[in-house]
């Protein structure tokens, strides 16, 4: 637990065997956590036996999807009393110890983002670079720092979900920006935070393999912030008139 809250780690997983134990054994290591529930989102391989044995509950989603998994990992966490839910990822990229870092820094908006700039290079760091600079820049009066649109590594209390669900539905790797910009919409800020952000343990990312995958991820998200904002901005004149 952590300042008496329950404490859960999602961790949605398509295929990753190679990693999936040693990512639940490093989750379940930090005293802070109470679960760790990997959504197996339709896995055609080892993924679910492992992270089960390795002392996750294991959440099956047949909708295929990034943001599919990890909402069905959110509902059901915080259907089974977590107070806290953190986002993680299957392939061993993140070090499970920054989590601390991350809930020393929970606020009072109650959402917290961890930021891989500095260990980003490429396409990736090109790509999430740009997708920040836009959604800062529709925003301007925000006054948040953000520089990684895409890491997964985040915590939020279940009070904030419930400000954000309604407007954080994407099945896609848009769901990560998307709840950037709903969490804008709804006056509430964030504090980010440096992660460590290492190679993959084993196979490929499905959303950044390659310059034309990661091509096709920044622009989901950049069509998910241009939707964001001209949902604000029609709600807006509605209270307008």
């Amino acid at each position: 637990m952590f300042r008496g809250a329950r404490l859960a780690v999602v961790v949605p997983a398509l295929d990753e065997e190679a990693s999936i134990a040693e990512v639940v054994a490093a989750f379940r290591a930090i005293p802070a956590v109470d679960e760790v529930v990997v959504v197996d989102n339709a896995s055609r391989d080892r993924t679910a036996e492992r992270a089960r044995a390795a002392g996750a509950h294991v959440l099956n989603e047949a909708r295929p999807g990034y943001g599919s998994a990890l909402r069905s990992g959110i509902e059901r966490s915080l259907e089974h009393g977590a107070g806290i839910v953190a986002l993680a990822e299957a392939d061993g990229t993140f070090d499970a110890a920054d989590l601390e870092r991350l809930l020393d820094a929970l606020g009072p908006d109650g959402l917290v983002l961890g930021s891989r700039h500095a260990g980003l290079a490429g396409p990736m760091r090109i790509g999430n670079r740009a997708v920040a600079w836009f959604l800062t820049a529709c925003w301007p009066g925000a006054r948040v720092a953000l520089t990684d649109v895409g890491c997964t590594l985040r915590l939020f209390t279940a009070e904030t979900w419930a400000r954000l669900r309604a407007g954080t539905s994407a099945d896609g790797p848009e769901f990560s920006p998307q709840m950037m910009c709903e969490a804008l919409r709804q006056g509430l800020g964030w504090r980010e935070v440096p992660v460590r952000y290492s190679a993959r343990a084993g196979g490929a990312s499905k959303h950044t393999g390659s310059a034309l995958a990661t091509a096709r991820t920044v622009l989901r998200m950049l069509r998910a912030v241009v939707r964001k904002r001209l949902e604000r901005r029609t709600r807006d004149t509605r209270r307008a008139g």
